[in-house]
This record gives structure tokens, sequence and C-alpha cells, in this order.
């Protein structure tokens, strides 16, 4: 009997390392339209961080860090986003530079936490009315785009932005709430340990004895809360990807993201490792696209001007030359009659330029995230990733051979035999 040989004619990567399904984000992320609705989203929500601002106090007014809101907000944009160019060995550059420069997004995030901390530490009117705002619009925005990711990577298909903020408009409510659910049940946690703790304290000579005796309910809830806060934290990311992709509300989106994440808590953490190390290394290669094209505007701009050495300094007060330290720096010289209009907008441009590619590290987010909803459902519940929630306009415009079978009402037995025949 002779031994059978079997050749192997390729080797499915993706299949064998589903891990390499984030891959894909890039390319899902750099869509126009997500680009464009995470690039509104982003533009209100700093506008009207600087416009809440300009209210009185206590809810405006805000100095932190020694800096007003516009003044922070543009520190993480410059400094920390696009300040951090440096190689090991190029002039005083150290690994330390490079590595500041290679996890910017991520050194970018930590800064705005610590900074929305701080701002609710110092100034908590003005943080929760920024929060209210900002959770209002990107639930909206950041329904619509986890919907368009998932439809893409489940079946390769474009949803129009019409019907995607349709979607989100509908699902609305569910994308708000999910965030605040955990929240919520946190501030009722702590309510119920300022009854069991709070108020035998204030009993004289008997509350220091009660409390000691029902401090291990105290430490229980304490427990139950910081599970509570863990698993809202880190399902935070999951909980619109879900809406997303199964259509369900808030309370589905927090069962299934915690018990995925429970479930392989290390795959989720490598997972989220992985896109988090991709994303800052596409946010390189995006970032150097854009100096080129600010730096080779300037250029051609400044080569291609007639009129001598005054058209020069002239363009040199408009728009200085963007630089890898600043891309928007201050026009040599001072302004004289119609420049100052001129130089405002061309900054206006220019933010509009840089807005766009910080714009990509959210959409970036939410379509990773969305990947790896899709590869935790698979491992977990053994469902395919080809598995979509679809609506009904979308069953309409899908090929007859791919459309849904209609179930023929129970109990007639001619209608069904009529359907089998036909």
């Amino acid at each position: 009997m002779s031994d059978e040989t079997h050749e192997v004619q390729s080797i499915h990567w993706r299949q064998c390392f589903a891990f390499l399904e984030i891959l894909r984000s890039f390319r899902m992320a750099i869509h126009p339209a997500k680009l464009f609705l995470c690039f509104v989203a982003l533009a209100a929500t700093a506008l009207a961080a600087v416009l809440v601002d300009q209210i009185p106090a206590p809810v405006g007014q805000t100095i932190v860090n020694g800096q007003s809101c516009y003044q922070n907000l543009r520190h993480i944009l410059t400094d920390t986003l696009w300040g951090q160019w440096a190689l090991p060995y190029v002039g005083s550059s150290t690994w330390d530079n490079f590595w500041s420069f290679l996890m910017a997004p991520v050194s970018a995030m930590k800064e705005l936490i610590v900074l929305g901390v701080t701002y609710w530490m110092n100034a908590p009117w003005f943080a929760l009315v920024n929060t209210i705002i900002c959770l209002g619009i990107w639930a909206f925005v950041g329904g619509a785009v986890t919907r368009m990711a998932a439809v893409r990577f489940a079946r390769e298909e474009n949803v129009p932005l019409k019907r995607a903020l349709a979607f989100s408009c509908r699902k609305w409510p569910s994308t708000v709430s999910s965030p605040l659910i955990p929240f919520g049940v946190l501030v009722l946690l702590a309510l119920g340990v300022g009854i069991v703790t709070g108020l035998p304290l204030m009993i004289p000579y008997a509350g220091e004895i009660i409390v000691p005796l029902l401090f291990f309910l105290t430490l229980g809830m304490g427990l139950i809360m910081a599970l509570v806060f863990v698993g809202g934290a880190f399902s935070v990311g999951l909980q619109w990807p879900t809406i997303a992709a199964e259509g369900s509300d808030s309370f589905d989106a927090i069962s299934r993201s915690v018990a995925y994440i429970s479930s392989r808590p290390w795959r989720y953490l490598f997972y989220t490792v992985f896109s988090a190390v991709y994303g800052c290394l596409t946010f390189i290669f995006l970032k150097f696209v854009v100096f080129l094209a600010l730096r080779i505007t300037h250029e051609a701009v400044s080569k291609f001007t007639w009129g001598g050495a005054g058209a020069a300094d002239k363009l040199t007060r408009l728009w200085a030359m963007p630089t890898l330290a600043d891309p928007w720096p201050q026009g040599g010289g001072e302004l004289v009659r119609a420049e100052t209009f001129g130089s405002t907008v061309i900054a206006i441009f220019v933010w509009i330029v840089i807005g766009l590619m910080v714009s990509y590290l959210f959409s970036f987010f939410f379509t990773a995230q969305t990947v790896i909803y899709f590869l935790l459902r698979k491992i977990v519940d053994a469902t395919d990733t080809e598995e979509v929630y679809t609506e009904e306009a979308d069953e309409e415009e899908l090929p007859i051979g791919q459309q849904a079978e209609v179930p023929v009402a129970g109990g007639d037995a001619e209608g069904q035999g009529a359907a089998e025949k036909t």
C-alpha cells in the first residue's frame, strides 16, 4: 500500500492566527465617511469645551495646570501627538525619545484622561457639562462608526452614511446609557456603604462599636464596587461594537462585553495591546504623510512666488514653514492690513488637516474594538464572524439568492407544500 503525500499549497494565516484580522482595521478606519464623522465629533467636542470655558465661574473660566482649556488641548495636540519626532542616535535623541515618538497616541490618551480627572477634581461643574456634551456626541458618532465597521468586517459591504446615522439615532439611548450604567451601580453601592457605615457612626458611643462589627459588609461591598469598576472600565470599548453587531440594548452590551472579557482576559489583553501598537505604527505613517503635505505645499508656494523678497516675507508672515516640532508655527514679523485675516484662514485649514489626522485615531479605536469583539464572540460563543445584525433595509438590498427565507405560517400544510414546490 503506497503512502499518500499531501502537498500544502498555501497557508491561510488569518485562520491560523486570528489576531491578524486586526490588521484590517487600518483599511476600514481610513474610510472617508468614518474620518468625516470622527472629525465632526472631535471639532464639536473641542469647540464646546472652549465655549463652555468662556462661561463665568463656577462653570467656566477654569485654569488647570496653569493654562486654559484651549491651551491644554493644544498642548496635547502639538507637544504630544505631533511634536514627538525622534529617531535613536539622530542628533541628541535616544531610545527613550523614540519610544515616546512611537507611543505618542497612547501618551496623548493618558494625558487626556489625567486632564479630565484634574478637571473633575478642580472644576467639577465644568467637567460635568463637558462630559454630558462629549458623551452625547460620541455615543451618536461611535454608534454609526462601529455599525459601518461591523458590517464591513462581517460581510465585506459598505453601509451608506445615511443608513449608519439612522441606525445610530435609533440606538442612541442604548449607546449613551451603556457606559453610564456601571457608574450608576457604583453610586448606588457607595450609597449603601454610606448607609451601613455612615449612619451608625452618628450614634454616640454605640457607633464606634457597631461599625467595626459590620465592617465585613463594608469590605464586601467595596470588593463588589472594585469588580464593577474594573468590568465597566475594561468593557467600555466593546459596548458600542456589541450594539452595532447585535442590534441589542445597553444591558446586553454590558453583559456580553463583560462575559467575553472575563472568559478570555489574556486574549483580550493581547488583542488590545496588538491593536494599540499597530495603531501607533499606522499613525506614524499618517502623520508623516500629513507633514509632507504641509511642507510640500509651503515649499511649492514659496518657490513659485513672484515679486521678490517682499512676496516671500508676506508668505512668511501669513504662514511660517511647518516643522517637525510645530505644524502651525506663528508667522514671522508683524501682520499688516489684511494679513491678519489671511493668516487666520490658513490656520483654520491647517487645523482641519491636523483634525483629520487625529480623527483617524478615534476611527481606528472604534474599528479595532469592533474587530476584537467579533474575534472574542467567535471564541466564546462559537459564532461565525460573518453573522451580524441585519435590518430590513439591508435585507432588501441583498441579492435574491442571499435574502433570508420568509417562514410560512405554521399549520398550513398546503401552503408549505406549495412553497416547497416553488
